[in-house]
């Protein structure tokens, strides 16, 4: 394994304790620690000097991250079953499910999710729900409760499911 004498600690290293451009292959002259160390202080400083670019640039960041985000039908295998959604942000999705615990996520009915999984990407909410209907007729999720026997799902009418 190839290794390298970092410019400021002076010690010896492994090139994966350096930080690599792969575009054009350059690899730091300092580790990632002494990388660390030097700009942290420089960025707080930055920060303080320049507050609202500073707040703007987390803004445009969040947004990007928000727009980048899938929309469509998703699986979950769980230690108790599988459960079938659909949402317009993924990655945020299946986060809410492993860490929140409010009624109807996972962590709250006491599942651990193994595996999560895009059915489906699609960016028409009327058609996500139509294949999330789809796909629970199909699959036959056990943690869908909502949807088990005579319960299906229609357009929200007063923020209540109806009953067919």
């Amino acid at each position: 394994m190839e290794s390298k004498v970092c410019s400021k600690c002076d010690t010896e290293k492994s090139l994966d304790q350096y930080y690599l451009i792969k575009k054009t292959g350059y690899v730091y002259s300092y580790c990632k620690k002494c990388h660390y160390s030097l700009t942290k202080p420089t960025a707080k400083k930055w920060r303080k000097k320049f507050p609202d670019r500073w707040k703007q640039d987390v803004r445009k960041a969040q947004k990007d991250m928000w727009d980048r985000q899938r929309e469509g039908v998703y699986l979950l295998i769980t230690s108790k079953g599988l459960y079938i959604g659909q949402t317009d942000k993924y990655e945020s999705r299946i986060h809410q499910h492993r860490h929140s615990n409010f009624n109807g996520n996972m962590k709250y009915k006491g599942a651990k999710i193994f595996y999560a999984t895009l059915l489906e990407e699609i960016n028409n909410r009327e058609e996500r729900l139509d294949r999330e209907k789809y796909w629970i007729k199909k699959l036959k999720p056990n943690l869908n409760k909502m949807y088990n026997d005579d319960w299906v799902r229609e357009k929200k009418q007063g923020g209540k499911y109806v009953k067919k």
